[in-house]
Parts: structure tokens; C-alpha cells; sequence
């Protein structure tokens, strides 16, 4: 078994994880990117759907190769059937192939000078005061300092004496690919209701006029189940052809409540960074992952490890990001405590205020916390919220 001395070593090659690669390769210092499985970007538990403007925000280009579609919009329908639109008047977001979306991030990360290993899992790891080890099948390596990328699974969490991520916030998810359907490929369609997608949606996302990745998540109950009903109702009496079947873990948490320790850095999935309203995490967590590679650089240059240093990646990131993590765990808490009949009422209130058009305007994809206040702050919409709000609110728990 060989022995290798690094000064990064950064375990889990998803975004996250490749992103910091690419931040702390630039500036200079040695990054080796450990990933367990044979290729990067297989298996793909992701919907793909993507803010422009977020990729943008991660210096990636929207022209790339990966990207299958571009959507300017979505419906949204309520339990009873009702519905209503958010469009701009050119593309807001596009669907990816993530497995080709993570390959482009590790090529920028290899450009920039890190070296990427697949089929190396690391199964132990200690973390020294002066140095981390971590043993994988073959190697084991001795770092500086560790980028934990794992995912929501991480042990390095725990073996850090961390707070994992809340159990009973994690939701099982399906999706398929289907071919040979009918649908607007410029919208998305969110489906929500206890009938459907019990404690979160279902989504329709068109991968051309006659192409959806279409799936849910869903509390306490079976994801396969509930989406072999909603595709049977929504693409009643079409024939269709199943291309592709995913599964995976939604995270709805929010961040943990530390990201950091003596010669780690926590970031992604592994992190919790990952919006609540909607469990998407590449975004949000590719902008953690930045500041963790820019951070664990300028450690390895100045020779500082400790806590003290390594606390300004989570004042950076909390900086950023902690607002809307904020909004968007409380919009989280206050879906998931709504009725079918409530969520009917606030969606006939959206229609005859005429909602729709300041989500259409003020809307971010990524950056929620605007368009959720605005929202708040509509009387009628208030009015019908202020008993839950009550209720969430730390002061009555």
C-alpha cells in the first residue's frame, strides 16, 4: 500500500467538490480530487435544471455541450387543479446532463492544475493535529487539509464529531426520462398536493417538444408508487418510451450547523448546502465550494490549519448565502405545514392578486429570500399564513 503526502486532498468529485479543485489549483498549491466511483459523474441522482444566472455564477459557460434545453418558465398546479404561470420573455434556466456537466467541471478543475482520481474510496479517516490520514483500498494519503465533497452520506461529518444532517429532512426521490410525450418544451410544470407528491412536488421538465425528465419527492411514502399514477394522469392515453430511471436523496434540511473544523472543510451536499424549497444543490453548493478551494489555498500558504483560521470559510459562505438559506428553510417549514385546501387558497390568491406576475419579475432562482418576502408581505397572503407563522416561529416552539 503506498503512502502520498498532499497538501489538498478533496474527497468526492461532484460539483461541489470540483469546484473547490479548480479555486484552490489556480492559486498555485497541490489538489488531489479522490472519488470512488469509475467515472465522474455516474450515477446521476439530479433533475438538471439549471438558473443561467447561476451558472454564470460558477464561471461556467450556457453554451456548453451539456446543456439539452432551455425553459423561460413554469406552471404551477395546486391540488384541486388550479394553475397559474411564471415566465420571462427569454430563457431563466436550462436542463442539463449532469453526468457531461460534472466531466466540464473536472476539466477545469485538471486545467487548473488538480489531479483527479476515480475508483479510489476512502473507507477511514483521522484527523491529526498535524496532519489528516485517509486510507482507501489501495493508498493511503496524508494531507494538509481535507475537503470533505462526500455527499449527504458523509461519514467525515461525524468522524469530526460534527452534526450531520437532520435524518427526517432527507426524502427519497425518483425520476424517469420519457420520449414520445406532448409538452411545451419552453415550461416546467410543478405539481403539488398530499395526493401527489406527499411533503414535497412532483416536476415536468421538457427535455425537447416530445422529451420530459419527469419525477418527485415525497415523505413517508413509496417515490416509484406515487410517479407511476402521476405520469399515468398526466400523460394519459400518450405512448411514451422510458429512456432513463434515477433515484436519489432530496435534502430539505438547510445547511448544518458547522461546516468547518481543525483541517477540514465541509462543502455541498455533505454541508447541507442545498436549497430547501426545492433541493437543488449545485448552485449554492458549487458558491460554497469556491470559497472552501479559495480558503483551504490560502491555508496551505500561510501554514495555518487550526479552527481559528479555517472559520472564515463558513463566515464567508454564511456571508453570501446564510440569508437565503434562511428564507428558504422557513418557506420550507411553512409548505410542508400546509393543507391541500390551504394550498389551494393561497394559489386562488396568487391568481386574483395577480401574483404571478411579481414572482414572473422579482423571481431568482437560486436567491429566493426576495421574491419570498415580497410574497409575505401581501396582506391577504399574511392574513391566511399568520397562524402557521406563529407556530414556526422559535419563539413558540
Amino acid at each position: 500500500m503506498s503512502l502520498e503526502e498532499r497538501q489538498i486532498l478533496i474527497i468526492g468529485a461532484g460539483p461541489s467538490g470540483l469546484i473547490a479543485a479548480r479555486e484552490a489549483a489556480r492559486r498555485g498549491v497541490d489538489v488531489l480530487v479522490v472519488e470512488e466511483d469509475s467515472e465522474i459523474g455516474v450515477p446521476c441522482h439530479c433533475a438538471g435544471l439549471l438558473s443561467l444566472r447561476g451558472l454564470k455564477r460558477l464561471n461556467v459557460s450556457v453554451d456548453g455541450s451539456y446543456v439539452q434545453n432551455r425553459v423561460r418558465g413554469a406552471f404551477f398546479y395546486s391540488p384541486s387543479g388550479l394553475s397559474f404561470k411564471i415566465e420571462r420573455q427569454s430563457p431563466v434556466a436550462c436542463v442539463v446532463d449532469r453526468s457531461a456537466l460534472d466531466k466540464y467541471f473536472a476539466s477545469q478543475a485538471a486545467r487548473s492544475g488538480a489531479e483527479i482520481r476515480s475508483n479510489s474510496r476512502v473507507h477511514d479517516i483521522r484527523l491529526e493535529k498535524e496532519y489528516v490520514a485517509a486510507k482507501s483500498k489501495k493508498e493511503i494519503f496524508k494531507a494538509s487539509i481535507v475537503i470533505d465533497a462526500e455527499g449527504v452520506s458523509s461519514r467525515i461529518v461525524r468522524a469530526a464529531g460534527l452534526k450531520p444532517t437532520n435524518p427526517s429532512h432527507l426524502l427519497p426521490g425518483f425520476q424517469l426520462d420519457l420520449y414520445g410525450v406532448d409538452v411545451d418544451p419552453n415550461y416546467v410544470e410543478v405539481h403539488v398536493g398530499s395526493k401527489v407528491a406527499p411533503g414535497f412536488f412532483a416536476w415536468v421538465i421538457p427535455l425537447s417538444s416530445n422529451s420530459v425528465r419527469v419525477g418527485l419527492g415525497c415523505r413517508k411514502a413509496n417515490p416509484k408508487e406515487l410517479l407511476q399514477r402521476f405520469i399515468e394522469r398526466r400523460f394519459k392515453g400518450e405512448e411514451y418510451e422510458i429512456l432513463m430511471s434515477r433515484s436519489g436523496t432530496i435534502i430539505t434540511s438547510g445547511p448544518i450547523g458547522k461546516t468547518f473544523s481543525n483541517r477540514l472543510l465541509i462543502v455541498g451536499d455533505a454541508a447541507g448546502q442545498v436549497k430547501p424549497t426545492t433541493g437543488g444543490g449545485v448552485i449554492l453548493g458549487g458558491l460554497c465550494g469556491a470559497v472552501a478551494g479559495k480558503v483551504a489555498a490560502e491555508a496551505v500558504n500561510l501554514g495555518k490549519f487550526d479552527e481559528d483560521f479555517l472559520r472564515l470559510y463558513e463566515e464567508s459562505w454564511r456571508k453570501k448565502l446564510g440569508r437565503e438559506f434562511k428564507y428558504m428553510l422557513w418557506a420550507r417549514r411553512i409548505l410542508n405545514a400546509l393543507s391541500d385546501r390551504m394550498i389551494d387558497k393561497g394559489f386562488e390568491l396568487i391568481i386574483k392578486e395577480g401574483l404571478q406576475e411579481v414572482i414572473s419579475r422579482e423571481g431568482d432562482m437560486d436567491f429566493q429570500s426576495g421574491v419570498i418576502l415580497e410574497l409575505i408581505r401581501r396582506r391577504r397572503i399574511l392574513r391566511m399564513l399568520l397562524p402557521l407563522l406563529r407556530l414556526l416561529t422559535p419563539s413558540s416552539q
